[in-house]
């Protein structure tokens, strides 16, 4: 049963007798074990509803609708499911423990349910027979699966998980009930890069439509979990990669009329300074105006490299460009994304002058906080004039 949060105006269950508390039992005979089966459940033309009310009465409705139409009840959030493996490049681990970040950042999710609705990554090793049955009973697809290698002794040493070796039989149950996994790889060197990277490249290309894309991402550690046996990526084995990636989709470019293979944006970062010139004339107007760029320490060097075409394509009068040191996961981990709050305003609290602080919109939330909790309008209230680049 699911515990009810709250219904929307003007829909099917505004017109019931349903309060915030209420518990939502059963469709059509089945039971309703989280937000899935509601979802699930509910597209039925026909519904037989049960309900027991915050009070304790046990309530029926019959229920005729349009198929698909939702009856607009919206559940309390679901117990997330959380990992069993021991990865050692783990992100979560790699949080501060002492600092105070944004409370999801702690959670060590590898939920099926979360990867069909909201594409997160999960690794299948923790499922039961119950979740097979229901993956393929719902048809919940496609999934999102972190592969990292499709050599089982490779892929149980990165996620010290007994089940991890088994991803090949994991991948073919999937196929077999109509379940396509779009695929990851996080990349580390000397483990499941090279000669493993290329065999898992061509492992899950040889499974055709059930995997529909793999993305290739390389490995980020912070100053928590440095220490745990994993290396970053040289420049050289970056190189490496790309060939192996730029090979395979030119393969599926040719055999399927799609790219397929993706590599991260960090593989790459030379490639992005001709997409942004591409874009220059698409800028914003900033005539005449003293601008900050506030980014990660990875970026900074080609935003300074294109600093003066910036200021000719807006017609600014200044553009700085400040490379921000992230204190709170220490000096390797360079992207603008994960800055804190807090770097910004200290990075801020050095200029004199200046009309307008920009800085990506990666480092935020849909709630408009950062990492470390600090909401947007709060550095916004000491610096007005700081906007995210859209």
């Amino acid at each position: 049963m699911i515990r009810l949060a709250s219904v929307l105006p003007n829909s099917i269950a505004s017109e019931l007798p349903l309060d915030p508390g209420s518990w939502l039992l059963s469709i059509n005979g089945k039971p309703l074990r989280d937000a899935l089966d509601l979802q699930f459940h509910e597209a039925e033309e026909r519904l037989d509803l049960e309900v027991r009310t915050a009070s304790g009465d046990l309530l029926a409705f019959d229920i005729e609708k349009d198929a698909g139409e939702s009856l607009g009840a919206i559940p309390e959030p679901d117990k997330v499911r959380r990992c069993t493996n021991a990865c050692a490049f783990c992100f979560v681990k790699g949080n501060p423990r002492a600092s105070k970040l944004r409370a999801p950042l702690y959670i060590k999710d590898d939920d099926y349910r979360l990867s069909f609705m909201f594409g997160h990554y999960v690794t299948l090793t923790n499922l039961k027979e119950e979740d097979w049955d229901r993956i393929a009973e719902q048809r919940l697809t496609p999934l999102y699966v972190s592969v990292h290698a499709t050599d089982g002794p490779t892929r149980l040493e990165m996620l010290r998980n007994p089940r991890s070796a088994n991803i090949n039989e994991h991948l073919d149950r999937l196929a077999a009930a109509g379940i396509q996994a779009h695929a990851q790889v996080v990349l580390c060197s000397g483990l499941n890069d090279g000669p493993i990277l290329e065999q898992t490249i061509d492992d899950l290309y040889r499974r055709g439509d059930s995997i529909p894309s793999l993305s290739i991402v390389p490995v980020g550690l912070t100053a928590f979990n440095d220490d745990r046996g994993i290396q970053t990526l040289s420049a050289a084995e970056s190189q490496s990669a790309i060939d192996l990636i730029d090979r395979a989709r030119a393969r599926a470019q040719a055999d399927r009329g799609g790219g397929w293979c993706f590599a991260a944006d960090e593989l790459f970062m030379s490639q992005l300074a001709g997409r942004i010139r591409s874009e220059l004339s698409q800028v914003p107007s900033l005539s005449g105006q003293r601008i900050v760029l506030l980014t990660g320490t990875s970026m900074a060097p080609m935003l300074e490299d294109l600093a003066s075409e910036l200021k000719a394509a807006t017609g600014a009068e200044t553009i700085q460009v400040e490379p921000v040191r992230n204190t709170l996961y220490g000096p390797m981990v360079t992207t603008a994304g994960l800055l804190p709050g807090s770097d910004y305003r200290d990075a801020l609290q050095t200029y004199g002058h200046f009309d307008r602080a920009i800085f990506s919109r990666t480092s935020l939330n849909d709630k408009q906080v950062f990492l470390d909790d600090m909401p947007l309008s709060e550095l916004q209230s000491t610096f007005p004039s700081v906007q995210i680049c859209p």
